[in-house]
């Protein structure tokens, strides 16, 4: 396969699909990892695809929702750093808390474990279970279970989240603009995010870099009304961010 054919191929799964690995386009195309970073990286610099540790992301305007076995795997490090920080700082003995059905707030899952006497109540079916696994006495709302996200959405989930209260929610986001608009690419996850954002004490959002300077369809909060925990901001991460922001900088 010649290389232009290669990126058009690799462009248009990538549009497809949203979000993948490096791994996978070397199985689609029967090519070498070294060869697939190269086309991205110069697929990168003609903005056909936006470059992200281990892979590529759509430049499409509105992101769609991406599988979980991809969502799982991206950036998982940086992931892991977040959920492990806003456990030890966020949570404490014997609260309630709301954990959403993003990859980085299941990674929290482990390091509330370690926290006696936590409550999660979740709307992420990976997330329940993980929580059983590990002891951790888990309530999982009622709903639809979306296919993508295995996130529970709909109306019997809103209406449990209205008689609940919390000491925190987390969540996650697809994006954060620099409007400073938190978003996500489903009006029915978006519904569920405002509501467990405000049944809550205190609210974070839980995001590697990857998301800041993006912007999908369905607007869930703002940033000044939350605080945003991340690692460690390049300054062209700093310049896409808004004037009003709560940050949390993982060093």
């Amino acid at each position: 396969m010649l290389t232009p054919e290669r990126q058009k191929v690799i462009e248009d799964y990538v549009n497809q699909h949203g979000l993948c690995r490096v791994s996978d386009l070397c199985t689609m195309t029967s090519t070498s990892e070294s060869t697939i970073r190269r086309d991205l990286n110069q697929m990168a610099q003609k903005g056909l695809v936006k470059r992200v540790h281990g892979g590529a992301q759509s430049v499409k305007s509105f992101t769609h929702d991406v599988s979980q076995h991809i969502r799982f795997s991206m950036n998982h490090s940086d992931k892991k750093a977040i959920a492990q920080y806003a456990a030890k700082n966020f949570v404490h003995k014997d609260d309630y808390i709301f954990i959403d059905a993003g990859t980085t707030t299941y990674e929290m899952v482990p390091f509330v474990a370690l926290i006696p006497g936590v409550t999660i109540v979740t709307n992420g079916l990976e997330t329940a279970l993980c929580a059983l696994n590990h002891g951790i006495e888990a309530i999982l709302l009622g709903g639809r279970i979306k296919e993508n996200t295995h996130a529970v959405v709909g109306q019997t989930a809103l209406k449990q989240l209205q008689e609940m209260n919390f000491s925190a929610s987390f969540v996650g986001t697809n994006g954060l603009d620099s409007n400073g608009n938190l978003t996500t690419p489903d009006t029915e996850e978006a519904a569920i995010k405002k509501i467990e954002i405000a049944r809550a004490d205190q609210a974070y959002i839980l995001t590697d870099t990857s998301k800041i300077g993006e912007r999908s369809f369905a607007t869930f909060a703002q940033a000044g009304d939350v605080t945003i925990v991340t690692t460690a901001l390049s300054t062209k991460d700093k310049e896409l961010l808004p004037a009003k922001i709560n940050l949390k900088e993982i060093c």
